[in-house]
């Protein structure tokens, strides 16, 4: 469905953040692009979207194809008509509109958005249906992420790049929130590319995972395989050999470089 063969992407014709990146996201399945802050995964997502041109950021080498067809270098509204939406992390809501207007500007690319449409995303988010009438900036994070993807559901995407979903949420919402990235995988077909620091319920939720570290992709495979590398367990998931948590002053403190590097 999409490809990114070998792409080198730059900010301002000076700064080299993605050097050489190659990914294959296949139709109706959830990939993970894990990494460390400042790995390039969020470039990566701004690549694909077209929202780079709106940073001064160009993919000067390589390309991306979907479906076919080269998209790197389209404005991002030409990607988001072909069915690429990007919901940025951060929880940006227009806050001074209400939940059902939120949601419904996100149906604006299509012209058709129709209350079936809106009754969709309220059966995937019910507490949204029950304040649909509030404003979105008073609304607690977990609701505004809600708010978010399901701006995103009204344009009934064919590809849907999340970045960092559960960024700053209490467990227990962002297992929530995991849970229905992968109903909407399951049950609408979406094709989901996930941008998180949170490795285990990344690995947990998707079928194929690829980690970037310095812009490079340096690890990739299923995800239960790469759950099991050790090198993912100490790194990423904070787990010793014997499986045992290991305190950040020693993960910080350690010594011995990935064997990837």
């Amino acid at each position: 469905m999409l490809t990114l063969t070998n792409v080198e992407v730059k900010y301002a014709d000076v700064i080299l953040v993605l050097r050489g990146v190659s990914l294959q996201i296949p139709e109706g399945g959830i990939v993970s692009l894990l990494g460390s802050n400042g790995a390039g995964k969020t470039t990566t997502l701004k690549a694909i979207s077209g929202l780079l041109r709106t940073e001064l950021g160009e993919v000067t080498a390589g390309a991306i194809e979907y479906r076919g067809e080269r998209i790197d270098g389209l404005d991002p509204e030409r990607v988001a008509q072909m069915g690429i939406i990007q919901v940025m992390e951060g929880r940006k809501v227009l806050k001074h509109l209400t939940i059902e207007e939120n949601l419904r500007l996100g149906g604006y690319i299509r012209r058709d958005a129709s209350r079936a449409d809106l009754d969709r995303v309220y059966d995937y988010f019910p507490r949204l249906r029950a304040r649909k009438g509030a404003v979105s900036g008073y609304l607690s994070g977990g609701e505004q992420q809600m708010v978010l993807i399901g701006r995103a559901m009204m344009a009934r995407p064919k590809l849907m790049l999340l970045d960092e979903p559960s960024m700053g949420l209490a467990p227990l919402i962002a297992a929530e929130i995991f849970e229905i990235i992968r109903r909407l995988a399951a049950e609408e077909g979406t094709t989901i590319l996930l941008v998180e620091q949170n490795a285990k319920a990344a690995l947990r939720t998707s079928a194929f995972a690829y980690v970037l570290e310095n812009g490079r992709v340096v690890l990739e495979g299923p995800s239960a395989s790469l759950a099991e590398n050790e090198d993912i367990r100490e790194f990423y998931l904070g787990m010793s050999k014997l499986g045992e948590k290991r305190s950040y002053r020693e993960v910080k403190t350690y010594k011995r470089r990935k064997r990837w590097l």
